[in-house]
């Protein structure tokens, strides 16, 4: 058993570029999602409506403007969060949260 895990903990995930931004995409998505039902017991599936990554930049496009202010106030959660995600894949990522 301690063998199994050894070689599990040992393996370390080799993502192409693609698939490196589409897991980011991924977290920055369900992260938000996960800090608005947490914090707020609210279903902001229907206010995304798409992410996109220009170099160090993570631009969060949505369809209403209180969400976005809703969104920074919640920033440090959901930047912990997306951050602990990439730790774990081993990816390394430093990004601003941009809301429009």
């Amino acid at each position: 058993m301690r063998i199994c895990y050894f070689i599990l903990k040992s393996m370390k995930l080799h993502l192409s570029e693609q698939k490196k931004i589409l897991f980011i995409k991924t977290s920055v998505w369900n992260s938000i999602k996960n800090i608005f039902q947490v914090k707020k017991d609210l279903d902001i599936s229907k206010y995304l409506i798409s992410i996109k990554i220009l170099e160090n930049k993570v631009i969060i496009r949505t369809n209403k403007p209180i969400f976005n202010s809703e969104a920074i106030l919640l920033e440090d959660d959901i930047k912990g969060e997306i951050n602990q995600k990439l730790k774990k894949a081993e990816i390394d990522f430093e990004f601003d949260l941009i809301y429009k």
